[in-house]
């Protein structure tokens, strides 16, 4: 479908007269390029010609007609402007470049200024609604608010989504027309228009004071209650998290989902403009990276210590964080411990001269226990030892916004969703300046020292009493296909990959998802991702740089990486959402009263509505800031989830096949055994036939299920990796020769005494 006609199908009828004139903007384009392939005389450059002669007659077009100066046919005279079109003869207008800038300024403007006008209106009416809210539960005590209300509530809310659809239609016909433009005409102004369409509220404004009232109304309605607080200085968190990538044309839904059933978190830096908050994170290691390689591994006991502080500008405040791995199968928890500091005691504490005798003044004076002050002295000592013995240093940073979902001071369900997260190198591995802990913010950052991560991430973090306990909307959240699942992801153990490829031994399970190849080239990481058949992306040759990571790869140098890296050019998306019988709840026009699920285009999807263009991405895929979708359509398939690997699975599976080998050396053994000291024309000997080909199957179902298995994990197949019927066949044949054996030792008894 070309996106002219999507754009007819897809108008509010209400505002139909406020979007932008798309079909006419193109016939403009298509005027100016019919008389510029009619009239356009020869580039000096393509004639060879640099010099002119004021006595030889002007050059002549296709039909040996000469040229006018202004690049017209002489004999065309001004038809052109009167009929080039064709098909718009209502419109006065001469087609020359000048008119065709007027009236695409004209446009903009014009969206610009409903959207404004809209965006005022919204505001204006949650305010109206949140004061009538006030009132009535001040006035009705604990009496329910009306439904009226609600309604009037979702009614805003409609309204809001239906406006970001809009913005989203206009700004991705704006951009389609540009394209256009660059493609048939010789002038082009892509980049410099784009460039203001980024630079306008209607399309860069913050519009997530929008969802923070929203938030507030909607924990008035529930009647949230926070608990006291009961923080301390030393906090630990013994939690289970669960981690999700996100697509961008998601977010807006799982906000919106996620928001009916907890508030938006509120810090006192954030104010109540804005629903995400500045996240920055300085993670320490050392020259072998042996943090990340315990992180990575997963050793029990492996930690990560880490300086946090919230908000931009300058720190004020440090968080010293340390994170310590523990297996689960061992009834243990991965614990996160953290104290604070001054931005200014970070040196010293990363060159062991921290002084701890004026925070313990401190905790005194606040009444600490004595319990408190000891275990903030333990926890502190041992990563100030840590640093020291292992030779610490900041060496990546990690920065993102981070909108967090939770009820204050109650931990029992936090979610948070982290956006436009990128990871940088930091200097202290080179050594730190003038105690300088963390990377100036006024130098520029060279492109391989930094990666910017394409999707959001999301946390759910429940602290429960058991299972059974987690509350069935976050179930249903996990199961509607919106989040996917990546076990045990980092963004330390991520951003390290991708930023210091020559350093780490080992790659995350990952970091060759189709997804990320785009983010990792643009570092200048391609020697990590696998080459495509042709020698693409990644790949520089057989003999090239990534030989080097070749032994680093997750899943080995199959045909599938490359596959998988040629459908991620053609669709970048990793896994399906939906069938292809199903169609996208969110593309079909809403009927009254129904609000919009998403936003119109992702980058994948723009390319169906103007097959003949082949550039990558050109829609604003969240383009009212942090803005959300109304509701989680219910016949949205769950998205299959790529199998999670780790490296320590390969070795399970090679132990497996020690174990079944085992076995049959065993069995093999004793049959061997049996056949060997046994008299001749003995039963004995019959036990020891039976035992051999039993030891043999053993063997042979070993080595078969160990190369199986070994390609389902290292291709990453979407298929059970056990076999349920294998161990239970070799039983039932093992079982089966015992028996043999024992009614054959039976009958010869019995034929022994009954011959007595």
């Amino acid at each position: 479908m070309k996106f002219g006609l999507y754009l007819k199908e897809n108008v509010v009828e209400e505002w139909k007269e406020f979007y932008l004139q798309y079909d006419k903007l193109k016939r403009k384009i298509r005027q100016l390029a019919e008389v510029e392939s009619k009239a356009m005389a020869p580039e000096p450059h393509l004639t060879g010609k640099i010099g002119l002669s004021l006595t030889v007659p002007p050059p002549t077009n296709a039909a040996a007609q000469p040229l006018g100066r202004a690049g017209k046919s002489a004999a065309d005279g001004e038809s052109d402007d009167e009929d080039s079109s064709g098909n718009d003869d209502s419109d006065p207008t001469p087609p020359t470049h000048e008119a065709f800038f007027d009236m695409l300024e004209k446009e903009i403007q014009k969206v610009r200024t409903f959207t404004d006008l809209k965006v005022t209106e919204i505001r204006a009416k949650l305010r109206d609604v949140g004061k009538r809210l006030k009132a009535t539960k001040g006035a009705s005590g604990d009496q329910p608010v009306t439904e009226a209300v609600r309604k009037e509530v979702d009614e805003v809310g409609e309204q809001f989504l239906r406006l970001e659809k809009y913005v989203n239609l206009n700004y991705t016909g704006f951009h389609k027309i540009l394209k256009k433009h660059d493609r048939w005409l010789t002038n082009p102004c892509r980049s410099f228009y784009l460039q203001r369409l980024q630079n306008h509220n209607w399309t860069q404004g913050d519009y997530s004071d929008v969802v923070v009232t929203m938030s507030q109304i909607w924990a008035a309605l529930r009647g949230d209650v926070a608990p006291e607080a009961t923080a301390t200085e030393s906090q630990e968190f013994v939690r289970t998290t669960t981690k999700y990538w996100v697509q961008d044309e998601d977010i807006s839904q799982l906000k919106w989902f996620v928001l009916q059933h907890l508030p938006v978190l509120l810090q006192e830096s954030m104010g109540t403009k804005s629903d995400s908050q500045l996240v920055n994170s300085v993670y320490l290691d050392n020259a072998t990276l042996e943090l990340y390689k315990g992180r990575l591994d997963k050793t029990p006991g492996a930690i990560a210590v880490r300086f946090r502080w919230y908000g931009s500008g300058i720190p004020e405040l440090v968080f010293v964080e340390r994170k310590t791995h523990r297996e689960a199968w061992t009834q243990e928890m991965s614990v996160k411990e953290r104290f604070t500091v001054h931005p200014s005691e970070v040196p010293s504490i990363l060159n062991g001269t921290f002084d701890k005798a004026p925070h313990v003044a401190k905790m005194r004076a606040k009444g600490k226990s004595d319990k408190e002050m000891e275990d903030w002295d333990v926890l502190v000592t041992e990563v100030c030892q840590a640093i020291i013995c292992k030779q610490l240093v900041p060496t990546l940073r990690t920065q993102y916004m981070r909108t967090a979902f939770q009820i204050p001071f109650d931990a029992t369900v936090r979610i948070s969703l982290d956006t436009n997260l990128c990871m940088l190198t930091e200097t202290g591995r080179l050594g730190m300046e003038k105690d300088r802990w963390f990377r100036d913010p006024s130098k520029p950052v060279p492109r391989n020292e930094i990666t910017r991560f394409p999707h959001a991430v999301l946390e759910v973090k429940l602290q429960l009493k058991d299972e059974n306990s987690k509350p069935q909307w976050v179930t249903d959240l996990l199961n509607s296909g919106i989040p996917r699942e990546v076990h045990k992801f980092s963004k330390f153990i991520h951003g390290c990959a991708v930023l210091l490829p020559e350093e780490v031994q080992a790659m995350p399970y990952w970091i060759d998802d189709p997804s990320l190849r785009e983010s990792i080239a643009a570092s200048g990481s391609e020697e990590i991702l696998e080459p495509d058949e042709n020698g693409g992306e990644g790949g520089k040759g057989a003999g090239g740089t990534a030989s080097m990571f070749s032994h680093m790869l997750p899943h080995g140098k199959e045909g599938k990486a490359a596959k998988l890296a040629e459908a991620a050019k053609r669709k970048p998306a990793p896994t399906p959402r939906r069938d292809s019988q199903t169609p996208l709840p969110s593309r079909a026009p809403p009927s009254k009263g129904q609000a919009w699920a998403t936003p119109l285009l992702s980058s994948k999807e723009e390319e169906y509505y103007e097959e003949d263009e082949e550039e990558g991405p050109g829609c604003l895929e969240s383009t009212c800031g942090a803005c959300f979708s109304w509701t989680l359509p219910p016949e949205m398939n769950a998205r299959m989830a790529q199998q999670k690997v780790e490296p320590k699975l390969f070795f399970a599976n090679e132990r497996t096949f020690i174990h079944w080998l085992n076995m049959a050396v065993t069995i093999s053994s004793l049959g061997a055994a049996v056949l060997a000291f046994s008299p001749e024309d003995t039963l004995s000997e019959l036990y020891g036939v039976i035992l051999m080909p039993v030891s043999l199957l053993f063997a042979m179902y070993a080595l078969q299920t160990y190369i199986s298995r070994s390609s389902k994990i290292r291709l990453r197949e979407p298929t059970r990796w056990d076999d349920p019927m294998g161990p239970i066949l070799l039983g039932t044949v093992f079982t089966v020769a015992l028996t043999a054996q024992f009614f054959l030792k039976l009958a010869h008894v019995m034929k022994q005494n009954g011959g007595a």
